[in-house]
């Protein structure tokens, strides 16, 4: 052969390794993106369940903690005969079940209040009130039953995947028992989420890929993002036995070749009381490739000729050395994505727990004004609310007095705001004026952007977010997930408050009931004695109040209890406090009132109620008084208000429509003062 033929060969020897070389490092890269970008998408997905469970607990625990729950228990009478005639408490139950469900539409499938002894006392099942004759008998028996009668309050109780036999669906339920009512607890509180619903995150965070959540002790597939859950199948792919080598391994995280395909798994944190122990594995659908097919190469074609493959070599040469230029910027952007988006989800989720577990409105508006202006720095933001009556929009957080918003809120109308009215997002630009001008923003300056507050289709209010320059598409992203996120717990806590409110107000007065009276007492007792100043109370009964019931009808008497009520409220100063103390019975505490200062108020009172004119009532409405007062008559509440019936029972026997104190008991009557 010529120098040139050896030439040749030793050249296309030399491109031969060193394309060799080349493609092990290509299918080495390839490889490893291949492995990170599913890691990133097992990551996701486990995030999003871990997140799910975490949700699903909390919601639980605020949905038992509605105090109907617990009414139902406190009530006299047989349960069944309770259930069956549909009381108050049941249907509170119910309302705060369908609540629930209205709340994750596509997700919860079925919501039910189960008694310790087995059956149910109340069902919603996909929206659907289910009758006496439809609740189940006993649900003892199912796998959820036991484990959460054996919790404390306070914690939940997630289930393995079952077919629920009202759905159909395969479901994993969330169980805890109802607080305040003993332990073991007197009944559970207890929805189902459907596979359905994790199937359709895992297909959404999946796209060209596969996404699959694996049983870490059996490797069998529950959930397949490519195979929605069928009734009454097997769960994932039936004989789908991929994952087998991946239960053998103790690693939590990694990567490994599955069935031929490169994969990436994660475990899911365990949480106590989770029957459930998965691997969260993502599955890239290309068959792992060779050396020569990643590479591209054609070893036999580098043999044609010296030159040939020494140009063919530089010209690939070159062009690798391109693409993995290209590659790696590419590779560069994508991870500062990535650690964006990481970033991104991570302070959404901390936002998230933390909303689940705030006390009260005043601290989650608080949590929610404080979570946007961290994200969003140099921005202001206002979060509003729609009162329960539907007619005002109030500000929840702090508004400035010299904000051109101050005097547009005095007394705003809901549809003031063009986010609730429109019920979506509403910006606002100085470089794009929109073509309707918002009553509240519009006349600010500046930018803006309005994100209404939604739960179950209903505008429960919004947040103004003002910035200086307009929003990225992450930061409007953040507000209107933040208030996604934020708004069926804003709901829970605002119901919660309202039922609270009703649970401590006479509903025919609107006066504070029994047991409100008795907290007030206690606490304007205990503050009256420790700085040392007077307390009045004034116990008074109304006069033959039978009377008026038997020659006028009972219709007329709540009218007599009505009107007593507002004369009451109308008569005293904004520190006193008035309740029904039962029957025809009301009571006064009068902080910073001595025991004369007491007297004069009881009179006023018992004039007032002299004058009351109630249409179908001929008889005067005339009240007997019994006054005393710390620490005249008594060192504590209770001895307090022993007095004060005493003095009452004085007043009686002296014959009604007067006042007395205990001081009077040992002299003679004084004359009325006319009333």
């Amino acid at each position: 052969m010529r120098p040139a033929t050896w030439l040749a060969l030793v050249v296309g020897v030399v491109l031969l390794a060193g394309s060799i070389g080349l493609g092990v490092r290509e299918q080495s890269e390839r490889r490893h993106a291949t492995d990170q970008a599913l890691t990133s998408k097992a990551r996701d997905e486990a995030g999003q369940l871990e997140a799910y469970f975490a949700r699903a607990r909390s919601i639980n625990l605020i949905t038992a903690h509605n105090p109907v729950f617990a009414e139902f228990y406190s009530g006299p009478g047989d349960r069944v005969a309770r259930v069956k005639a549909h009381g108050r408490a049941i249907r509170g139950a119910e309302n705060a079940l369908a609540y629930l469900e209205q709340l994750y539409p596509a997700s919860i499938g079925e919501a039910c209040f189960i008694d310790r002894a087995g059956p149910e006392n109340a069902r919603f099942v996909n929206g659907v009130r289910a009758t006496f004759h439809d609740l189940s008998k006993d649900e003892s028996t199912n796998s959820f039953f036991a484990p959460t009668f054996a919790l404390r309050a306070g914690q939940v109780f997630q289930a393995k995947p079952y077919i629920s036999p009202d759905t159909h669906d395969w479901v994993i339920s969330n169980s805890t028992p109802l607080p305040g009512t003993g332990y073991p607890a007197a009944a559970i509180v207890h929805f189902e989420i459907t596979l359905a619903s994790f199937q359709r995150t895992a297909a959404a965070i999946a796209k060209e890929d596969e996404v699959v959540i694996v049983d870490a002790k059996t490797g069998n597939s529950i959930v397949d993002s490519r195979v929605p859950p069928r009734a009454g199948a097997p769960l994932g792919r039936p004989g789908d036995r991929r994952f087998a080598k991946l239960v053998t391994q103790p690693r939590a995280v990694g990567t490994m070749t599955i069935g031929g395909h490169r994969g990436a798994f994660r475990r899911l944190q365990r949480t106590s009381h989770n029957a459930n122990d998965w691997y969260v594995v993502a599955v890239d659908p290309r068959r792992a490739g060779t050396l020569l097919g990643d590479a591209g190469w054609a070893p036999l074609g580098m043999a044609l000729g010296a030159l040939a493959l020494l140009l063919l070599g530089a010209i690939t040469f070159r062009s690798s050395r391109r693409a993995l230029r290209e590659h790696e910027e590419s590779q560069v952007d994508e991870e500062r994505r990535r650690a964006a988006e990481r970033e991104y989800h991570e302070t959404q989720r901390e936002f998230t727990e933390i909303m689940q577990i705030t006390r009260d409105e005043d601290e989650a508006y608080r949590l929610l004004t404080r979570h946007l202006q961290r994200s969003l720095e140099g921005s202001e933001v206002l979060v509003l609310n729609r009162n329960n009556s539907h007619d005002r929009l109030e500000p929840m957080t702090e508004v400035a007095d010299d904000s051109p918003l101050a005097e547009r809120l005095q007394g705003a109308e809901p549809n003031s705001c063009l986010a609730v009215r429109l019920g979506k997002t509403h910006e606002r630009s100085v470089d794009q004026e929109p073509l309707l001008t918002c009553e509240l923003c519009g006349e600010t300056g500046g930018n803006s952007t309005c994100v209404p507050s939604l739960v179950g289709g209903e505008v429960i209010g919004s947040v103004l977010v003002q910035h200086s320059a307009p929003l990225d598409a992450s930061s409007k992203r953040r507000v209107e997930e933040s208030m996604t996120q934020a708004s069926p717990v804003l709901a829970n806590l605002r119901n919660l408050a309202l039922s609270q409110a009703r649970a401590l107000t006479d509903g025919l007065t609107g006066l504070p009931n029994r047991r409100s009276v008795d907290d007030t007492l206690k606490r304007m007792a205990a503050h009256a004695l420790r700085t040392s100043t007077p307390l009045g109370v004034v116990l008074f009964d109304l006069d033959h109040f039978k009377q008026i019931n038997d020659l006028c009808g009972h219709e007329k008497g709540d009218e007599v209890l009505a009107a007593v009520g507002a004369a009451i409220t109308s008569t005293l100063r904004a520190s006193d406090f008035a309740g029904r103390f039962g029957g025809e019975e009301f009571i006064l505490l009068l902080p910073d009132t001595d025991l004369d200062g007491a007297v004069t108020v009881s009179e006023n009172i018992r004039q007032a109620l002299a004058g009351l004119d109630v249409a179908g009532v001929s008889r005067a409405i005339t009240a007997s008084l019994g006054v005393a007062a710390l620490p005249d008559d008594a060192d504590g509440p209770t001895v307090l208000l022993r007095a004060a019936d005493r003095a009452l029972y004085l007043a009686k026997s002296r014959g009604r429509n007067r006042t007395e104190t205990l001081a009077s008991q040992d002299s003679e009557p004084t004359a009325l003062t006319p009333a």
